[in-house]
């Protein structure tokens, strides 16, 4: 590997928009010159890196069709959306090679940006890498009527900022993010963007695979931060340089007003990070890669009379939302431990001295609950986790409470390295099941994909079985063979089998039986070729567990 290979400047692409009440994305192999001469492999939605900017008013239906044109399997999580399980993309909801999956649901979330990309256990690091992702712009009535830039594509950007690894000699982006060698925004290595000289909106998402962003403008500038991962702020927040992890995202409000014929550079300030950041220094433990801890240009703006808009914002408001943090009277309280395995590791972690297990239940809630997660980070690195289904409000970081920044609604908190700690408060509302289960993980996908990940469900407020102790997987309980070309064998080891439900990956119910006996056979030639869900209920517990129809 090498340092940050030069490339001619190039615009970067302002993605496409799709809109609407049914949206079809189409997820294939391709390939993208990066360098002039040189094709790299890529993976795209709708074309050959990344994928179109998709607009979506709150309160409208919307369907979406996920075409999976690759040769193999994959998801399409969307990305801090409020949806239920069946409909979020986790690992559960697998999309077979040539199938389409097209969850339906009402947008329910505040305007903020939010993205979609893969989450296939094991392989989201190999598909996101290689360019699967894309942003969500979430609108609403709120939003709509204060006086910000929302001009799309002329004073509003959606800026994908990444990390890479590029092999030296062929140009193919390499699935090991440990030695970073390169930058891009938009797919775009050395890229510029033409900007008006008025208030421009820039949507920053670190959608890097392994390091942090500390974003700033080369001439030390003050910018207002108006929202975070999930929400507009309480009111703008003027900083002249923003921290971001993967997965995070950020909207900031730039001033280029009188400024026509002007160039300044968005940076990467590696150098303010704090030690063992990854894009910082990597404090005691670790490699540094060949652009960790330094200072440089990530996107040159030029500011230009062309791209202006008719009546372009001059000043935006001093007050934007109202953020209420949840209250925490009645609250449970759940405590996890983030780990190295061994415990000065760098790159393989336990939550709660565990690995993801597919059919173990990490916990359950009730609907309606409001819990306080509370986590302590004893490895040699941050962790930016991830929980998905419902948004939170962090309470303290090591402590103290979080900048004004992260105070409104989020969906990723960075838990510090080396005793480091964090709480958030979260409430499980809109949506139970007993089926499929919400993921929460470390956002750095190595991490994620080697394990670092758990999994909760959340089941109606009247379940008699809250913890959800005998809900997953009872090892004497029998389901063979998996996969299933014919007959599905199921034995109760001497529990009564009440009733048989086989659901979908999107949770629809395709078969029902009832049952009164301790060992059973199911014909499943009726099941087209797939994944699905099997759920036995017994006198006092269930179990669910996932199998393969070949």
């Amino acid at each position: 590997m090498g340092y940050q290979i030069s490339n001619a400047q190039t615009a970067i692409p302002i993605p496409d928009t799709l809109s609407g009440s049914n949206i079809d994305l189409y997820l294939k192999d391709s390939v993208k010159q990066f360098y002039t001469g040189y094709n790299t492999a890529t993976i795209g939605y709708n074309g050959n890196y990344l994928g179109p900017t998709l607009i979506i008013n709150k309160g409208q239906s919307i369907t979406l069709n996920v075409h999976n044109q690759l040769n193999d399997t994959t998801t399409t999580h969307w990305h801090g959306l409020h949806v239920a399980p069946s409909n979020d993309g986790s690992p559960h909801n697998m999309i077979m090679a040539g199938t389409t999956w097209s969850p339906s649901f009402t947008s329910m979330d505040d305007a903020a940006t939010y993205w979609y990309h893969p989450h296939l256990h094991m392989k989201t690091m190999k598909q996101v890498l290689k360019g699967a992702s894309g942003m969500i712009i979430q609108r609403d009535a709120v939003e709509g009527a204060l006086n910000l830039p929302r001009t799309y594509g002329v004073d509003d950007f959606p800026l994908v900022c990444q990390w890479k690894t590029f092999d030296i000699v062929t140009k193919q982006i390499v699935m090991d993010d440990e030695l970073d060698n390169a930058t891009m925004v938009n797919g775009t290595l050395n890229g510029y963007l033409n900007v008006p000289a008025q208030m421009v909106r820039l949507r920053l998402l670190n959608g890097s695979s392994h390091r942090f962003f500390m974003f700033a403008i080369n001439d030390n500038r003050n910018f207002k931060v108006i929202a975070g991962d999930e929400s507009l702020l309480n009111a703008p927040v003027t900083l002249n340089k923003l921290q971001l992890a993967p997965g995070e995202r950020a909207e900031i409000i730039v001033d280029f007003s009188g400024q026509n014929g002007n160039t300044y550079y968005l940076k990467q300030l590696g150098t303010q990070l704090p030690s063992g950041y990854p894009g910082g220094a990597v404090g005691m433990m670790g490699t540094p890669g060949p652009l960790d801890n330094t200072d440089f240009n990530l996107l040159q703006f030029n500011v230009t009379p062309t791209t202006s808009t008719p009546t372009p914002i001059t000043s935006i408001p001093t007050s934007l939302v109202n953020n209420t943090v949840t209250p925490s009277i009645g609250a449970g309280t759940g405590n996890f431990l983030f780990q190295g395995s061994p415990m000065n590791s760098m790159t393989n972690f336990t939550i709660n001295g565990v690995q993801y297990v597919e059919n173990v239940m990490n916990f359950s809630v009730k609907q309606d609950s409001v819990m306080i997660w509370s986590m302590t980070n004893q490895s040699m690195m941050p962790h930016p986790l991830h929980i998905h289904g419902n948004h939170f409000y962090i309470l303290t970081v090591n402590g103290s409470a979080p900048p004004a920044q992260f105070q409104g609604k989020k969906d990723i908190v960075v838990v510090p390295p080396q005793g480091g700690t964090a709480q958030l408060i979260m409430k499980y509302i809109d949506f139970s099941d007993t089926i499929m289960p919400y993921m929460y993980h470390c956002h750095i996908s190595s991490h994620e994909d080697n394990g670092m990940m758990g999994q909760f469900m959340v089941k109606p407020s009247t379940h008699q079985n809250p913890q959800g102790i005998n809900d997953i997987n009872d090892a004497s309980i029998q389901v063979f063979p998996n996969p299933v070309t014919n007959e599905l064998q199921l034995d109760g080891k001497g529990n009564t089998i009440q009733q048989i439900k086989i659901f979908s990956t999107i949770g629809e119910l395709i078969y029902s039986k009832d049952s009164k006996q301790t060992k059973t056979t199911i014909d499943v030639n009726f099941l087209a070729t797939g994944q699905y869900y099997l759920t036995l209920n017994f006198n006092n517990f269930s179990k669910t567990i996932k199998f393969q129809k070949q």
